[in-house]
């Protein structure tokens, strides 16, 4: 009977051996780490939509433009230069302009103008961009051989329809665009000629900084 106790000891012991020797029991199938949130880490992955647009950042809070530009009225066309600044990286900002279309000569005018501006392009290169404001226009006109060429001053409304294109420059928010501005004469002074409503097209450059 003792015997047979000392062997069941035995065998109950180095039983237990392997329990002891394992702390703990292997799963039966291999445990993923979770993946982390985007909110958990500092760069999300890449997204291939914005890789091939523009982000908001890269838009420049100023951009300055030049270029040619021309009044069409009747069967006449006065070229000339056309020079703006944008203000605003967002869809909505300001625009400055000035132009000089044969200043001092006959037929010749001179705009000075504000407008608020809607830029509708988004995240894409094609920018589609309207504009409303007012500002003064200069004209110049013959009225006699005594005088000459006199310069009248003009208050005038303004309206532009646009489109601009990005220029993939590394860094630099740089645009190439046409406009086309129609303007109206509101307020003249007593000398002012009753000039007609006309349009102003200009092809222009633009860098941001």
């Amino acid at each position: 009977m003792r015997r047979s106790a000392w062997k069941f000891y035995l065998f109950t012991f180095f039983s237990a051996m392997p329990a002891w020797a394992q702390t703990y029991a292997a799963p039966p199938y291999p445990v993923r780490e979770p993946e982390p949130r985007y909110s958990q880490v500092a760069d999300p992955p890449d997204d291939p939509y914005e890789m091939q647009s523009w982000r908001k950042s890269e838009l420049s809070t100023f951009r300055f433009h030049i270029g040619g530009a021309g009044r069409i009225r009747e069967d006449e066309v006065t070229p000339g230069l056309w020079t703006a600044l944008d203000v605003g990286r967002g869809p909505a900002g300001f625009r400055f302009s000035g132009s000089w279309l044969r200043v001092g000569s006959n037929h010749g005018v001179a705009h000075y103008t504000g407008e608020l501006t809607l830029d509708l392009g988004g995240r894409h290169s094609w920018r589609p961009v309207l504009g409303a404001g007012a500002g003064l226009s200069r004209v110049y006109e013959k009225q006699s051989e005594e005088t000459g060429v006199v310069a009248q001053s003009l208050g005038i409304g303004l309206v532009r329809a646009g489109i601009e294109y990005r220029i993939p420059v590394e860094s630099t928010d740089t645009r190439a665009g046409i406009s086309a501005i129609g303007m109206l004469p509101a307020i003249r002074s007593d000398n002012a000629p009753d000039l007609k409503p006309w349009l102003v097209l200009a092809a222009t450059v633009g860098v941001g900084f």
